[in-house]
């Protein structure tokens, strides 16, 4: 019995030395994380890192956590966020925080986003590689508002990435909400046509290839991986008899420029121009031709208020079924 006593004793400090080595290693872990992205030029401002989770979990706990990148324009902030794993196989990381704050913006348009109760998993396969094998992210609540206030709201958006089987550094996405509730600004612009009974719907599936596989070498880099082409198998946002879907594949070159084709299709068009001059994004003078120019791509088609678009990124411009559009945007630089 005393035997057994003394085998529990030992057992129980080698259980506690493991678990102050492998939870003080994902604390460094993090700190490094934090030092490259200062040295990549980012603004990083955290209060304080804790440990916790004895005797099952490895946990750090980041409080007051702040990540800017002047040169991309965004700032994320978390007041609270705890990074967990079982203590027999951290490669099953888990994210937790109860509010998630994104200053950003789409073009000349500058966004705030802030996400409600945000879990992610991140699931690595045994092995040396430490490859990634699973990538999920949910929120109970997605909200963005820009500067006139709040554009939509989002139930329960869900993302999940998995590696493809056959393609070692190519990733497929999905982005599904549970529901969309536009904002008091999108209603008004539909108000006057009468804005449609149901909700809108929002789906994306699209493959990803990086320029490395998404594992323990690329992280030891210290810079995030590269995009070099995304194949956008399916986007479609829709709302009422509204609707437009893309799909096409377009390459990234080293600087971010992208090349190739998207192909477009978009349902009742003539209401989409009724929304575009009262949203201020087509003066009334021109409103004649391009409503000529769109019927005329109309007729080229056989669906009546549709129509189908290519949309061509080339030599670091835009042209929209042949029509200039000016320069084509940057992917965001990793390194």
């Amino acid at each position: 019995m005393r035997k057994l006593v003394w085998l529990l004793i030992l057992l129980a400090a080698l259980w506690g030395a493991w678990w102050a080595v492998a939870t003080a290693q994902m604390q460094s872990a993090l700190s490094r994380l934090l030092d490259a992205r200062r040295a990549a030029g980012w603004e990083v401002a955290l209060d304080d890192i804790t440990k916790a989770g004895f005797p099952l979990k490895l946990q750090n706990t980041l409080t007051g956590l702040s990540l800017a990148d002047p040169a991309q324009g965004f700032q994320l902030k978390a007041a609270k966020t705890t990074l967990s794993a079982p203590l027999w196989w951290p490669g099953d990381l888990s994210l937790d925080a109860p509010g998630l704050h994104l200053d950003t913006a789409a073009g000349p348009l500058p966004l705030e986003v802030t996400a409600q109760d945000v879990a992610g998993r991140l699931f690595l396969s045994p092995g040396l590689a430490l490859e990634l094998e699973q990538l999920s992210l949910h929120s109970a609540a997605l909200e963005l508002e820009g500067p006139d206030g709040p554009l939509l709201e989002i139930a329960q958006p869900r993302a999940e990435m998995r590696p493809l089987a056959d393609q070692p550094m190519t990733y497929r996405l999905h982005i599904l909400p549970d529901a969309i509730t536009p904002g008091p600004l999108l209603r008004r612009l539909f108000s006057e046509d009468g804005p449609p009974p149901s909700a809108p719907s929002l789906a994306v599936e699209a493959e990803i290839t990086f320029d490395h596989p998404l594992n323990r070498q690329m992280a030891m880099r210290g810079s995030a991986p590269r995009v070099q082409q995304i194949d956008l198998t399916e986007a479609r946002i829709a709302w009422g008899d509204i609707s437009l879907a893309a799909n096409g594949t377009v390459s990234v070159d080293a600087e971010g420029q992208p090349e190739g084709a998207l192909t477009l299709k978009v349902q009742n068009w003539e209401r989409l121009v009724n929304i575009a001059q009262r949203a201020g994004l087509l003066p009334p003078a021109m409103r004649l031709q391009v409503e000529t120019m769109l019927r005329a791509l109309e007729n080229r088609g056989d669906v009546p208020g549709g129509l189908d678009l290519e949309l061509v990124f080339i030599d670091g411009q835009m042209t929209l079924a042949g029509i200039p559009l000016g320069p084509a945007p940057r992917l965001p630089r990793t390194d």
